[in-house]
């Protein structure tokens, strides 16, 4: 017995939903390989990152504000890229850009921030 749908088709056989259900199955073994590859790359990032070191930047109280301050947000690598591109007034610039994004530097923080990228970071 075939049964007939409302705008003239026929019902699909039992063919049919077994097809679409190995489709489906395919689809979700594909859908789960594709998030465990991202999910790997993601920790293998992540953990490259953990152990790269503070870019031999010398000690003091730039590099402290600049850690505590700046690597809630962002690698250090953001900011050490940046080697010989900016000069005083640029990076003083940007750290008084990233305060007001809400970045836990203090107005007597500013300039000794901005002294230490300039020094050990700023464009020569």
């Amino acid at each position: 017995m075939t049964f007939v749908g409302c705008d003239g088709t026929s019902a699909p056989s039992n063919r049919t939903f077994a097809r679409l259900s190995q489709q489906g199955s395919r689809m979700r073994w594909v859908i789960v390989g594709v998030v465990g590859v991202v999910v790997t790359m993601m920790f293998a990032g992540s953990g490259a990152r953990a152990a790269a070191p503070d870019d031999d930047l010398p000690e003091g109280e730039g590099k402290k504000i600049l850690v505590a301050s700046c690597t809630s947000c962002h690698d250090l690598t953001e900011v050490t890229k940046f080697r010989g591109y900016y000069d005083r007034k640029q990076w003083r610039d940007i750290v008084v850009t990233m305060m007001e994004y809400g970045a836990d530097v203090n107005e007597r923080q500013v300039d000794v921030l901005t002294d230490y990228l300039t020094q050990h970071l700023g464009r020569q």
